[in-house]
């Protein structure tokens, strides 16, 4: 089975459908029943959920424990979405948007695995973290969910905190746990490659991590910006 690697036909065409199933799915659900959105939600919370006891058998209990737990920042993402679908609460919306759309984004593009298309591991990681982005696609076009720019330091502060425990969960537990990538940076064809050497590589994660997050709501500024100047506008010729 061929090496993964990121400009591969497999992967582009996979990434493509996989991109447009998060972006057009949902609009298609807008005028349907409550029945059938919560028939999609309860498919995407259950192949999340599929996804993470798959995860945690081939990680944690073949190969070991301290692998499996859940403690990625994708995973925390996964139970964002969760969580929101089950509640509703918009923080658990803001966290998959700007958590998941980074990590879950970045994870689509460049897989952290060794084999690409049809190794089981891969199919699983684009299942698993399309999941996450259909969910905060649902949540937008949906629910009419959106972020705003207090929203984004309060994530940042917040993935700020996760981090350091994530660190000292990371040492406590020692080696092979290494979750966030704190202590080596994570497998496979990725933007880390371009990065320093480990632990310094933690802090070109973390300046792409906030240069990502503005990013991300970048559009929404834009927008707002001429949404404003529209009503200028239109007020001035009433």
């Amino acid at each position: 089975m061929a090496e993964f690697t990121p400009l591969s036909m497999s992967h582009l065409f996979i990434m493509v459908i996989t991109v447009a199933l998060i972006v057009f799915l949902p609009y298609f659900y807008i005028n349907k029943a409550d029945r059938s959105k919560n028939s999609l939600i309860v498919t995407l919370i259950s192949l999340m959920l599929i996804n993470h006891a798959m995860d945690f058998y081939y990680e944690g209990y073949l190969i070991d424990i301290k692998l499996g737990l859940p403690l990625h920042l994708c995973d925390f993402s996964s139970a964002s979405v969760m969580l929101y679908f089950l509640t509703k609460r918009k923080i658990f919306f803001l966290f998959a948007f700007f958590a998941g759309i980074s990590g879950a984004g970045m994870a689509i593009l460049t897989p952290d695995t060794q084999y690409g298309f049809p190794n089981i591991h891969y199919i699983r990681h684009m299942v698993g973290h399309a999941m996450i982005l259909l969910g905060v696609s649902y949540a937008i076009i949906i629910d009419n969910q959106r972020p705003y720019l207090k929203d984004v330091h309060r994530v940042l502060m917040v993935l700020s905190a996760f981090l350091v425990v994530i660190y000292f969960i990371n040492y406590l537990l020692g080696p092979p746990a290494n979750y966030w990538y704190v202590a080596e940076k994570p497998p496979g064809s990725n933007v880390t490659g371009f990065m320093r050497d480990a632990p310094y590589h933690m802090i070109d994660v973390y300046i792409l991590a906030v240069i990502v997050c503005y990013s991300i709501y970048f559009p929404y500024l834009i927008k707002d910006k001429f949404n404003k100047q529209s009503n200028i506008n239109a007020q001035c010729f009433k």
